[in-house]
C-alpha cells in the first residue's frame, strides 16, 4: 500500500507568506494524488493567517488547520502537530514537516520522501550544508549563528550524516515519531523555540536514529516580514539542552 504524505506546517503571523507556501504545495497534488494531505499548526496567530486558512481549507478538501488559541512557540507547535499525526496516520506513512514563512520550497519534498524509502531511513533533513546546499538573502549575523550551531551540535550531540541540526526541513518516517513519543512519554520536546529542532534530533541520536540529508536552498530573500527567531534566546536554548539530553529518561522496554 502506497504510504500517505502529510505536510505539517507550524506558522504563527504568516499572512504574508502562507498564500503563497500553500500554492506551491498544491502543485504536487499532481504527483501525490489522494495521497497528500496537508496540515497547518496557526499558532496564535493575531493577523489575518487563520482567514486564509480558512479559505484554502474550504476550497481543497486535502488542507485542514487546528489553532492555538495563543502563542505557544515552535516547540509547542511541532508537539501539536506529532500527535495529530501519530493519531491519524499509520506507521507507514510520511510527516514532512517544513516553514510556513515560504524560504523552504516544496519541490524537494518528493526527493526527500524518495531518499527516505530507498535508504530505509527515520529521518531526511533538509540540509543547507551538504553539496549542493547554500542559503540566499540571509546577512552574515545569521549565517555565522548557523554555522557555529551546526559545529556546536556535532561535537555535543553526534549524529551519522546529521550536520543541519537546526533546520526544520524534515520527513519523518512516522512509526519513527511514535517510537520517539512512546520512548520519551510526554517529555519528547521541552522547548518551546526554535531549539526544539535540535532537541528532537539529539534524543532521537539516543535511540540509534537513521538519518540522510538532501540539499536545501534556503530562499530566505522569499521571506516577507520579521525572523520570529530570537538568537541569543536561541544559543541559551541550545547550552540547557548540553546540559539536559543525557539526563533525559527513556522508558526501560524501547
Amino acid at each position: 500500500m502506497k504510504s500517505k504524505i502529510l505536510i505539517g506546517l507550524p506558522a504563527f503571523n504568516e499572512e504574508n507568506n502562507i498564500n503563497k507556501l500553500l500554492d506551491k504545495i498544491i502543485l504536487l497534488k499532481k504527483d501525490l494524488g489522494e495521497f497528500l494531505y496537508v496540515i497547518v499548526i496557526n499558532d496564535g496567530s493575531t493577523d489575518n493567517t487563520e482567514t486564509i486558512l480558512k479559505s484554502y481549507s474550504q476550497k481543497y478538501n486535502f488542507i485542514t488547520y487546528k489553532n492555538h488559541t495563543s502563542n505557544m512557540g515552535l516547540g509547542c507547535a511541532v508537539k501539536t502537530l506529532f500527535e495529530y499525526t501519530v493519531n491519524s496516520f499509520e506507521s507507514n506513512d510520511i510527516l514532512v514537516i517544513l516553514d510556513a514563512d515560504n524560504t523552504h520550497n516544496p519541490k524537494i519534498i518528493l526527493p526527500m520522501i524518495n531518499k527516505l524509502n530507498k535508504e530505509k531511513l527515520d529521518i531526511v533533513i533538509a540540509s543547507r550544508f551538504i553539496n549542493g546546499g547554500k542559503e540566499i538573502g540571509l546577512n552574515f549575523i545569521r549565517k555565522f549563528y548557523s554555522r557555529g550551531a551546526k559545529i556546536f551540535c556535532k561535537i555535543v550531540f553526534p549524529i551519522r550524516n546529521a550536520n543541519d541540526y537546526s533546520c526544520g526541513y524534515r520527513a519523518y518516517n512516522i512509526g519513527y515519531i511514535k517510537k520517539l513519543l512512546y520512548a520519551y512519554k510526554d517529555n519528547l520536546i521541552t522547548s518551546s523555540g526554535f531549539e526544539c529542532m535540535v532537541e528532537i534530533l539529539a534524543k532521537s541520536g539516543k535511540l540509534g536514529v537513521r538519518v540522510g540529508e538532501y540539499p536545501l536552498v534556503l530562499e530566505y530573500n522569499l521571506k516577507e516580514g520579521k525572523s520570529k527567531m530570537n538568537s541569543l534566546k536561541t544559543i541559551a536554548g541550545y547550552l540547557r539542552l548540553a546540559c539536559t539530553i543525557n539526563k533525559s529518561v527513556i522508558r526501560e522496554d524501547i
